[in-house]
């Protein structure tokens, strides 16, 4: 595929947007503003309750403004069922890292989740040849590329062989898909990322 096909791809403008709304969230964890120390959860969930009744809000009242910036970022067939359910599940996700885990656990699993997935998919799909055993549509190459720039990522509030395991369980589960739990990659892996973390650390 070429790169000016790639870039126009709704799933390039989602994945590139998920980067740097997971920066943003971990830049903004990591301020150390009073405010945002203490009402941090609330305020997570505040912007979690405000993006799911805009969810609904456009999938029954189809305001025109908002489909158009949708399809930018949008799969098909959740702009009709589930319009804004990247956003959603990705706040659900940093909402579980920031209640479940210590702020450098937290802050390691969503640079993984914003890190790792993007990477995963880019590398995948321009380098990807070897299809993964546990999910034909996976391609090796990128989820080797997702957990090396994930490692990077979290190693950043983490020691590396921490991050490097939180990475190698975030991007397997991110390669599973639990599609039989109707779950998102966006919320399972900084949990499957933190807790793998958060298990190291009490173990050693």
């Amino acid at each position: 595929m070429k790169f000016k096909q790639f870039i126009k791809k709704y799933e390039f403008r989602r994945k590139v947007f998920h980067l740097f709304m997971g920066l943003a969230f971990v830049i903004t964890i990591n301020l150390n503003i009073n405010l945002i120390n203490t009402y941090l959860i609330q305020l997570v969930l505040a912007a979690l309750l405000i993006s799911t009744a805009l969810s609904f809000y456009t999938k029954y009242y189809k305001p025109i403004f908002i489909l158009k910036l949708l399809r930018f970022f949008d799969k098909p067939k959740d702009l009709i069922k589930f319009p804004g359910k990247g956003a959603v599940f990705y706040l659900v996700g940093i909402l579980l890292a920031v209640s479940l885990f210590e702020k450098n656990i937290a802050s390691a699993s969503i640079m993984i989740l914003a890190i790792g997935d993007p990477t995963a998919y880019f590398v995948g799909t321009h380098y990807g040849k070897k299809r993964l055993v546990i999910n034909k549509r996976k391609l090796l190459e990128g989820t080797l590329a997702g957990t090396l720039l994930g490692t990077l990522g979290a190693s950043f509030f983490v020691p590396m062989p921490i991050a490097f395991f939180g990475a190698a369980f975030g991007m397997i589960a991110e390669a599973i898909e639990f599609k039989l739990f109707h779950l998102d990659d966006n919320f399972f892996i900084p949990f499957v990322s933190g807790l793998t973390m958060q298990i190291i650390f009490s173990l050693v």
